[in-house]
């Protein structure tokens, strides 16, 4: 069975990526933070690249050469479409459905610290379920994966970034007769209160028997003095 695995990203433009950080750092560093996400994922992926079929939908269209130095060869690029985060999400998986994919996973660039293992069981959920789901502690997912596309699923009414996605998209998969399985559970990265608890996750030293975020690590331990975050 062909397998694909899509990274969804924006490109890290300084003021048009992880916005909602710019009260810790600046728009500069919103967008450098967020290159090390993405290495760091990259990083992730020569574990599973012979496994999966591995893409990235970026944008805007026509900023690519922003990350061009830091993309593995080995990963298909195509642009987003679409009005809101729903349709560009169903646009991608159809996309790479029509590739002649039988399975396609989808992930968002907000967890720096996922594990191949957990992208290769997200495939295995699939052999029993219809969908498989990646919740995330906010009441969203960071991972959808389906052997063919259910458009419903990405229905605008979910009102993208909001606490009740996964609900929703539970309801229309329940509605729909569509079989779902969970994986394992993340927290992506989107506020200072997400950083807090990532910080706490690297001072307690949880991802010594895990592929370790390095990138991401290294550059919140040059940036955030012990100083400042004693502050918060």
């Amino acid at each position: 069975m062909m397998k694909a695995l899509i990274l969804m990203t924006r490109i890290p433009i300084p003021g048009k990526t992880k916005t909602r950080l710019m009260d810790v750092f600046t728009g500069e560093g919103c967008a450098e933070l967020h290159k090390c996400f993405l290495i760091d994922l990259f990083n992730m992926f020569e574990f599973i690249k012979d496994h999966v079929d591995i893409f990235l939908t970026y944008t805007p269209e026509k900023s690519l050469n922003i990350i061009e130095h830091i993309l593995p060869d080995y990963i298909k690029l195509f642009p987003q479409t679409g009005e809101d985060l729903g349709a560009r999400m169903s646009n991608a998986m159809e996309h790479v459905f029509k590739l002649g994919y039988s399975e396609v996973v989808l992930i968002g660039s907000d967890i720096p610290d996922i594990q191949p293992h957990e992208l290769i069981e997200a495939f295995d959920i699939l052999k029993d379920n219809d969908i498989c789901i990646g919740p995330t502690f906010d009441g969203g997912y960071y991972l959808i994966g389906m052997k063919k596309l259910h458009r419903e699923l990405f229905d605008s009414k979910l009102k993208w970034g909001k606490r009740t996605v996964l609900e929703g998209t539970m309801d229309i998969s329940n509605n729909l007769g569509l079989s779902v399985g969970l994986a394992v559970k993340h927290m992506d990265i989107d506020t200072k209160e997400d950083l807090y608890t990532f910080k706490k996750r690297i001072d307690s030293n949880e991802y010594a028997d895990m592929i370790i975020p390095q990138n991401t690590i290294s550059y919140l331990s040059n940036y955030w003095s012990d100083e400042k975050y004693a502050e918060r």
